[in-house]
């Protein structure tokens, strides 16, 4: 679990750690860029649509990562509700998805450590792409419930709010433990392999 494993390979490991981190900052551009087309200059304003470390990145997310192989960025403020606020949530998990889709095109053209190293952080923002779909706060599947849903769902998300960090490392785990997360992430692998099966890969 986690990157922790990898360390006896010490070069394949900072390539995969330093390319899953930037798969957080891809996430947060992905949502800031949309939020922003959709005329919200929140996030512009709070440099989200920059590439800064500092903007972007959570210590304790960055720690999770280690850890557990799921971390977090800091969060994109965004002020849109609705449907659009949905679409600016889902381009979340559509932001690591674009990267494990580049990272895995990468790995194919690149020696050791960087072929073995893109490939590990592939897997990992293909987990992050499955877990951020969940409607669990605080992840983008809930904020896109909570954007469209009615008041009953609303209130729900709200309930499993209340559990705070606690409660979603434990639905996390759950998740996990359970088989549920790794057969999203086979889903979308498995869409994946067609995409550069597509384009002759």
């Amino acid at each position: 679990m986690g990157l922790f494993p990898y360390l006896n390979d010490p070069p394949v490991f900072l390539v995969a750690f330093a390319f899953a981190v930037f798969g957080l900052v891809v996430h947060n551009l992905f949502q800031a860029y949309l939020a922003d087309r959709y005329g919200d200059t929140v996030p512009r304003r709070y440099g989200f649509l920059s590439l800064d470390l500092k903007v972007h990145l959570e210590p304790l997310g960055l720690v999770f990562l280690l850890l557990l192989g799921f971390g977090w960025p800091r969060t994109v403020p965004t002020n849109l509700p609705g449907r659009k606020g949905a679409m600016v949530a889902l381009m979340g998990p559509l932001g690591f998805f674009v990267a494990a889709f580049l990272y895995g095109l990468l790995a194919r053209f690149l020696p050791y450590p960087f072929g073995e190293g893109l490939l590990l952080a592939q897997r990992l923002m293909l987990l992050h792409a499955a877990i951020y779909l969940f409607p669990v706060p605080p992840l983008d599947g809930a904020k896109a419930l909570y954007a469209v849903g009615g008041y009953e769902a609303r209130r729900f998300l709200e309930q499993l709010a209340a559990y705070g960090p606690l409660g979603f490392i434990l639905i996390f785990l759950v998740l996990s433990y359970t088989g549920v997360t790794g057969a999203v992430v086979q889903g979308l692998a498995g869409f994946l392999a067609t995409l550069y099966r597509v384009i002759g890969l």
